[in-house]
């Protein structure tokens, strides 16, 4: 019984070529999420998102208060920044590694205007 040596081979060639277009493929969309010189480029912050989850938890679903106070239409915008940067009592502080100092001010005039 001669077994076909060619058979094997041209299994093995596929999936070496499949493997290859599957990882340049891989790295083609990878490369697309990164910007110039490999760096992630910049998300867009989002203020509905962060407070979802970051502050529903104790303000409510809604912001308008729960084991913490209402955060949905607060007026005194320079406090509010000063809490979330140093916290307050059980509130845990939110440095420049968690929010910037832009993306902040996007907050508090997220929670000034909401309802």
């Amino acid at each position: 019984m001669n077994r076909n040596p060619v058979i094997p081979f041209l299994l093995i060639m596929l999936m070496g070529v499949g493997l290859i277009f599957f990882m340049s493929a891989h790295g083609a969309n990878k490369a697309e999420e990164e910007g110039e010189g490999g760096a992630k480029t910049e998300q867009k912050f989002d203020a509905k998102t962060f407070a979802k989850d970051n502050c529903t938890s104790c303000h409510g679903q809604n912001l308008e208060g729960g084991m913490g106070p209402k955060l949905a239409g607060i007026s005194d915008t320079e406090k509010a920044k000063k809490i979330i940067r140093e916290g307050k009592g059980a509130m845990p502080a939110h440095d420049a590694s968690k929010i910037s100092d832009k993306d902040l001010d996007t907050l508090v005039k997220y929670l000034k205007e909401a309802k």
